[in-house]
């Protein structure tokens, strides 16, 4: 649902640069007005990711954490990676199929957040793939629907996954609303063949962005929503333990960094300068994941408390 809601406005998006090129021709050549048409569509798309970059920048300092300086730096990636995520990856780069290696070192089952689709997880599964994982993806249906219901969908999936693979429980790696899923997912269904969870970018303990989204699940994604802290209190006695937080201090959507940490998380990693979708591309967090997944699959989860892997060198 989400490509063809992505599809139809993209074509809007071109649209509107065809019409303002049309009138802008007028008064200079039409190679000209084309070029002027599109950087206009741009310099709009950029000014919307820039306030979220201030936004999360003053929800920071109001809750006492304020980030280092790196809000700037973070913005240009950002910026350039959400065009291509919003035009390219989500209503395009959705279909890709399932990567089964031989013999595969463990599954890994990809949940998406809030907007998106399995498009954002391109390049992440080939990368994941080449490592000796079982990759696979999955959307969480319908777009602004129950986050309860998409735990059900992903507890489902990684039972499929399981199965298919024959490769004992699986890794499930949720960015932004879909950590929460996956979470959900062990409190839908306890028994799903889930083995660990990696967040990036969760707002586990909510965001003030929220406000701005549309739908049950958006709402529920508000700090201090019922839902979240059911979600909290809801969970068996050591299930925190079976989480690993990525998170940055520069993240346009989750701020402050404490937000997108839950408490008793067996291993933490933050990173610094990185938003909120350039993290899934960003080759610390890359090296991170690279190093997390080995562990996982070498024996069992590190226990809650230990920092192995925590407070790696941040993100440059």
């Amino acid at each position: 649902m989400m490509a063809w809601t992505m599809r139809a406005f993209t074509l809007t998006v071109v649209a509107l640069i065809g019409l303002t090129a049309w009138a802008l021709s007028h008064g200079m050549p039409w190679p000209a007005a084309l070029a002027t048409a599109a950087l206009l569509a741009v310099l709009v798309h950029a000014a919307l990711v820039a306030a979220g970059f201030l936004l999360a920048r003053a929800e920071a300092k109001r809750a006492g954490e304020p980030a280092p300086p790196g809000w700037a730096a973070a913005a240009l990636p950002e910026i350039l990676l959400s065009i291509r995520n919003m035009y390219v990856d989500i209503p395009w780069r959705h279909r890709w199929p399932a990567r089964l290696p031989d013999n595969p070192r463990g599954a890994v089952l990809l949940v998406h957040g809030y907007g998106c689709n399995r498009g954002i997880w391109r390049d992440l599964d080939d990368w994941l793939a080449a490592r000796g994982w079982a990759v696979a993806a999955l959307d969480l249906e319908p777009p602004r629907g129950n986050i309860d219901e998409f735990g059900r969908q992903v507890a489902a999936e990684a039972a499929a996954l399981a199965a298919r693979t024959g490769a004992g429980p699986v890794i499930v790696i949720g960015h932004s609303m879909g950590g929460l899923a996956a979470r959900a997912a062990l409190r839908c269904a306890p028994d799903a063949p889930i083995g660990h969870i990696i967040t990036i970018g969760t707002p586990h303990g909510g965001t003030r962005h929220a406000r701005f989204g549309r739908g049950l699940c958006a709402a529920q994604m508000m700090p201090g929503h019922p839902w979240l802290t059911g979600l909290c209190t809801a969970e068996r006695p050591g299930w925190p333990s079976l989480c690993t937080c990525i998170a940055s201090r520069h993240d346009n959507i989750v701020a402050p960094v404490s937000r997108a940490l839950l408490p008793g998380a067996a291993v933490t990693q933050i990173v610094e300068r990185v938003g909120h979708m350039a993290m899934l591309h960003h080759p610390a967090v890359r090296e991170f994941l690279g190093a997390r997944l080995a562990q996982l699959s070498s024996g069992p989860a590190t226990p809650a408390g230990n920092a192995k892997l925590s407070g790696g060198a941040p993100g440059r």
